[in-house]
């Protein structure tokens, strides 16, 4: 069948074997090289010294045994496990007095977030102390309002003090459904069970809800996909997240190969939730259609960062514990991945800051163009042409060329000086954005400007 005789799910099938898997931000960490405290703070002077300098987004990331997957239930944890979060939470707060005496006092706060699994491993106390320590370090305005965000699973919420996370202020709760997609046929049962905890959820006083719906789990049926996905749909979230968990065996059932099986189910899921009312705000996210993203994208204003979306126009990310990302300044920064080597520098006193990069005329050019498709699903060449002082054309003629079959096929067209994507290309757009990163592509070092 030739190129524009393709169905949709054939055109998401080709598209989605681009390739690129989760594509976060650019250049992404694989390209992070040794970065220390020096680079870090001249970074946050940098920002502050921008004439209007960004608002800030904070996040607080935790060691990888206690993250939460969004693949696979998560298990129980331990008394030991619960001493543990005390201490990790004890650095944290010194962390937090590390850094935020860096920033200018005028940098308003306007998002605070936890890593997935951190609401099952520390208590609400606990993450009370870490919210006073922000108070005290940065400009965390609650009058002005502030998205606070964090992730529970299903089950969490039947044990859960959920009032006392409702209490510090968490307004925006992810809600993970991996235990129940796990459960294949037999989640069939418990699928009642989505609204009510929901609701119980909203009795608690949170205000906006996101619903993680992973597919791609095997032994997880179409069947008993798309019953979770119309569930799910019913009890109304404000947020659905449709999260592609990949496996490398075929489809047992039709032996479809992953591309196959990932592009069906999400083409089913998309098409169920935007016939119950949901708007595709972009990648992995779906809305109702007064939700604050889809009024940020209205105004050109959605950005995102290595966490996600988020409605505040560009902000710079700051973030605590092992492994958490920065992004400001001009540079992205790593904290160490291992808990010891985190550990150990927030004991001698050191910040954290140990891998990073400083972005190029280059970088700044493809995170641009990253961010035009995963909000925006349309490139503005006319806007990078002018702002980075390139031949678009000549300048991306190989990603161009790449990207010749989906032109063809109607994914993607030119429109004066703008591409714009069609919705299949826009549920494939992290593995089209892939095609702009010379170091996906070509497995070559980092890219300068020529």
């Amino acid at each position: 069948m030739s190129a524009v005789h393709c169905t949709p799910l054939q055109r998401l099938v080709r598209n989605l074997q681009l390739g690129g898997g989760w594509y976060a931000l650019y250049p992404p960490p694989r390209a992070f090289r040794p970065f220390g405290d020096d680079g870090f703070m001249a970074a946050i002077r940098h920002s502050n010294g921008d004439p209007i300098p960004a608002r800030l987004a904070l996040h607080f990331d935790i060691p990888a045994a206690y993250r939460s997957s969004f693949c696979r239930a998560s298990g129980a944890l331990q008394a030991l496990d619960r001493d543990r979060a005390q201490a990790y939470c004890d650095r944290l707060v010194r962390e937090v007095s590390l850094v935020g005496g860096l920033f200018d006092r005028d940098r308003n706060v306007v998002q605070v977030g936890l890593a997935p699994g951190m609401a099952r491993w520390m208590r609400s106390t606990q993450v009370a102390e870490l919210m006073e320590s922000l108070g005290r370090n940065f400009h965390v305005n609650r009058v002005a309002g502030i998205d606070l965000a964090m992730t529970l699973e299903l089950d969490d919420l039947a044990w859960q003090p959920l009032r006392d996370w409702a209490a510090l202020g968490f307004n925006r709760v992810g809600i993970n459904l991996a235990a129940l997609a796990a459960a294949g046929e037999a989640a069939t049962s418990r699928l009642g069970e989505v609204a009510r905890l929901l609701g119980d959820a909203r009795d608690a006083g949170f205000g906006n809800l996101r619903i993680e719906l992973p597919y791609g789990l095997p032994g997880q049926s179409d069947a008993t996909f798309a019953a979770l996905v119309a569930a799910v749909a019913a009890a109304r979230p404000e947020r659905i997240g449709l999260r592609h968990c990949p496996s490398q065996e075929p489809d047992a059932a039709t032996q479809d190969s992953g591309h196959e099986r990932h592009a069906r189910m999400l083409l089913a899921g998309a098409d169920t939730l935007e016939a119950a009312g949901y708007v595709h705000v972009g990648v992995d996210v779906f809305a109702l259609p007064d939700d604050p993203l889809l009024a940020a994208r209205s105004r050109g204003r959605l950005y995102r960062d290595a966490l996600g979306f988020g409605a505040h126009g560009e902000t710079h990310l700051v973030g605590f514990g092992v492994g958490a990302i920065s992004q400001l300044g001009g540079c992205y920064a790593q904290n160490p991945l291992d808990q010891t080597g985190w550990e150990a520098r927030i004991d001698q006193g050191h910040r954290a800051a140990d891998r990073g990069v400083e972005l190029s005329d280059d970088d700044h050019l493809r995170a641009a163009i990253l961010q035009h498709i995963l909000c925006f699903g349309r490139i503005d060449v006319a806007q990078l042409e002018n702002h980075h002082f390139i031949d678009f054309r000549s300048y991306f003629a190989d990603a161009l060329a790449r990207l010749a079959p989906l032109f063809e096929d109607g994914s993607l067209a030119w429109e004066q000086q703008t591409i714009r994507f069609d919705r299949v290309a826009r549920l494939a757009s992290q593995a089209i954005a892939s095609q702009f990163d010379p170091l996906l592509v070509s497995g070559a070092g980092h890219a300068a400007l020529p």
